[in-house]
């Protein structure tokens, strides 16, 4: 068993590479992972989240290509938890589903998981408990291959989109269940005119939307790598080098559109698979998908 030395270790030397700070990496075999409450303040305010290994995210698993892997997770919340691996091929006994594979993970307990890493790829993992994904139980999970890949790179980086809302995940559900469009808070008022407001209502009502229905909660802070805008968060790179970004979408519901202005890049994996490779300018990542890219900077300079 890796001990915590080890993992810090491995941590350290990462970061010398370049890796996002605020990323911590866990050791390849087995794993020992912690699901505990966490002050964070990512919006000016403190507020009490869900953090594995007093990270938000957790650490980013690296497991090789048909290693048998033996993952022990604690729960020291006061509610029942658990992890579910997105994307992996394994026993449906070992997916982390409560009230399917298994139980839950009870407080004070540990509940080991056992499959082997059956492909490669970009992948993640998260609570399958109650609204604690929103809360803050999730991290990437980035499995090398046994064969060589059909592209090459020189460096990698992975990056964690998601978002944040200051309120408890269940109040906002339960503000949803009462009005559904308890957040929508940019709709036509009188002060518009009354005619041009009720018949703007009337054609949503018939519709039974609202013109904002896009997105069902406003108000989120957007994270990557569990840092807001506000917060620094780098890679490094030298000019001419390949670099490889594998971006997870891990929110509770939002949508991003990702380009990095001059630079192209060309994506080469989707939710883990090979895809032929196509050079865009930006790209759009739903809940739950990862990319995977190649951007080659030519410029010794920032990028954003």
């Amino acid at each position: 068993m890796k001990t915590l030395l080890e993992q810090a270790a491995r941590t350290a030397m990462c970061a010398g590479l370049g890796l996002f700070a605020t990323l911590s990496v866990a050791l390849a075999g087995t794993y020992d992972l912690t699901i505990d409450e966490k002050s964070v303040n990512l919006t000016g305010s403190d507020r009490t989240g869900m953090a594995i290994n007093g990270t938000i995210p957790g650490p980013v698993l690296r497991f090789k290509e048909g290693e048998a892997l033996t993952i022990n997770v604690t729960n020291k919340l006061n509610v029942d938890t658990s992890i579910h691996w997105h994307g992996l091929i394994l026993s449906y006994k070992q997916d982390g589903v409560p009230g399917i594979s298994f139980d839950g993970i009870k407080p004070g307990t540990t509940h080991t998981y056992r499959f082997p890493a059956q492909q490669n790829g970009t992948y993640w993992y998260h609570s399958h408990s109650g609204l604690q994904e929103q809360a803050g139980v999730y991290g990437a999970i980035v499995i090398e291959p046994k064969a060589r890949e059909p592209f090459r790179y020189d460096r990698e980086y992975v990056v964690v989109l998601s978002d944040w809302h200051d309120t408890k995940p269940e109040a906002v559900l339960a503000n949803l269940k009462k009005m559904s469009d308890y957040y929508n808070r940019s709709q036509r008022t009188v002060g518009e005119g009354f005619g041009a407001a009720f018949e703007d209502r009337k054609m949503w009502g018939e519709m039974r939307m609202t013109p904002t229905d896009i997105a069902d909660v406003s108000g989120y802070t957007y994270l990557i790598n569990g840092s807001n805008t506000g917060q620094n968060w780098t890679g490094l790179f030298k000019p001419g080098e390949r670099i490889r970004l594998r971006f997870v979408n891990a929110s509770a519901m939002t949508f991003f559109d990702v380009r990095i202005p001059g630079l192209k890049m060309t994506v080469v994996q989707s939710d883990g698979n090979n895809v032929w490779p196509v050079n865009v300018d930006e790209f759009r990542i739903a809940v739950a998908e990862t990319y995977d890219v190649i951007v080659r900077p030519k410029k010794d300079e920032a990028y954003t």
